[in-house]
């Protein structure tokens, strides 16, 4: 693994992949892709991700189902445990900043996503009494289009606002379709008047709807297991379905102002063998 710094951007690489890596990757890329054609091709009827948290996490997580619309949205935060509680005694808890995080998971704009990204986002960010993060499942296209579905995500970060305390911290994460929102979304805040996240995670984001050269995207595109560059770009016509061009930075957020992430934290994930990391590196260029 190495790890390169220039000013406050740290790039850290490992090329290194397990025995089990490297077999899932060798049958999802056998039988994966076929599978997503026919959701790409057919999707849902409704649009709705129609996903319930998996059981298992309601024995160490609290998991309530937020009214929002006809979405799903859930907040998961940590129950707390005796010693938590003895911990809340013993600290003065106003001192201690409340956080948040709004995350949303990928769905290709076209695809339902996985109960796994329920746990992912439980285990990796709630990890104390003091976190809660919200996990949203838009609505997808083609029934639902980025011009209905792209406002309500600030309308929603503005509610998880107005219930923070005055101390409080708040996130914006997401993987895939739903790291390009989130950095969309984190470049116009401030035209919508609403406050900066404190943090943006964002893992193998969708950033730019106009398709890279088509030398790249094919030699990466023999490496994904997931995706195929024709598959992708479909979905991405679904979502924005003709309202706005495919360079807009709200869909294509790598041609957007990057000067408003002076002061947050960002910290971005990519597989070089994915097929959204043609786009996704340029935004750490």
């Amino acid at each position: 693994m190495d790890s390169k710094k220039s000013g406050t951007l740290t790039l850290t690489t490992s090329s290194s992949h397990s025995f089990r890596a490297k077999a899932l990757y060798l049958v999802l890329r056998l039988f994966y892709s076929p599978v997503i054609s026919r959701f790409v091709e057919n999707p849902a009827e409704s649009g709705h991700q129609h996903i319930k948290p998996p059981k298992s996490l309601s024995k160490k997580f609290t998991i309530q189902k937020r009214d929002f619309y006809d979405w799903s949205v859930y907040d998961i935060s940590l129950k707390p445990s005796s010693k938590s509680k003895s911990k809340l005694k013993d600290q003065d808890a106003e001192k201690i900043p409340e956080r948040r995080m709004m995350y949303i998971p990928g769905t290709g704009f076209t695809i339902p996503t996985s109960p796994e990204h329920f746990k992912f986002v439980s285990k990796t960010f709630v990890s104390d009494p003091y976190s809660t993060v919200t996990v949203v499942l838009h609505p997808l296209a083609p029934k639902h289009t980025v011009s209905s579905v792209y406002p309500k995500f600030f309308e929603l970060y503005s509610q998880l606002l107005d219930s923070l305390t005055s101390n409080g911290e708040i996130d914006i994460g997401g993987d895939s379709s739903g790291g390009g929102i989130s950095l969309s979304m984190v470049q116009h805040l401030n035209s919508r008047g609403l406050r900066l996240p404190n943090r943006l995670f964002i893992m193998a984001p969708s950033v730019d709807f106009v398709q890279p050269k088509a030398s790249d995207m094919k030699k990466v595109s023999d490496l994904d297991p997931l995706q195929r560059v024709d598959q992708s770009h479909a979905a991405h016509l679904k979502w924005v379905n003709g309202e706005m061009p495919l360079s807009d930075p709200i869909v294509s957020p790598i041609r957007g102002n990057f000067h408003c992430l002076k002061g947050i934290k960002v910290v971005g994930l990519v597989e070089n063998g994915a097929l959204l990391a043609v786009d996704a590196g340029l935004s750490v260029t």
